[in-house]
């Protein structure tokens, strides 16, 4: 099983709706995309000059399938919009 974790710095112009809206974006996918076995968006709520704005924690069987999902025409999608939304991301790809 990998674990594939992204958190995102989101830029400051319309922040709020850029949050909301990428949100329900991205908890769309996994009725789009079946190598998606757990999916867990989550908005942060603590005030910290180390926070990140947004997470996401995704599970997939192997690393084919989390290539497939990465190579997936709806996740590029979204991934575009993150893109014009967003500062900075991190990504931390594990096995469990």
């Amino acid at each position: 099983m990998i674990k594939h974790v992204v958190a995102w710095e989101f830029s400051a112009a319309n922040k709020a709706d850029n949050l909301k809206r990428m949100k329900k974006l991205l908890e769309e996918l996994p009725a789009l995309i079946s190598e998606i076995k757990d999916y867990e968006v989550g908005l942060n709520i603590k005030v910290s000059e180390l926070a990140m704005d947004m997470v996401l924690i995704s599970s997939f069987t192997d690393e084919a399938a989390l290539q497939r999902y990465a190579d997936h025409p709806e996740h590029q999608r979204v991934v575009q919009e993150l893109h014009q939304v967003s500062r900075k991301a991190v990504i931390v790809d594990y096995q469990i």
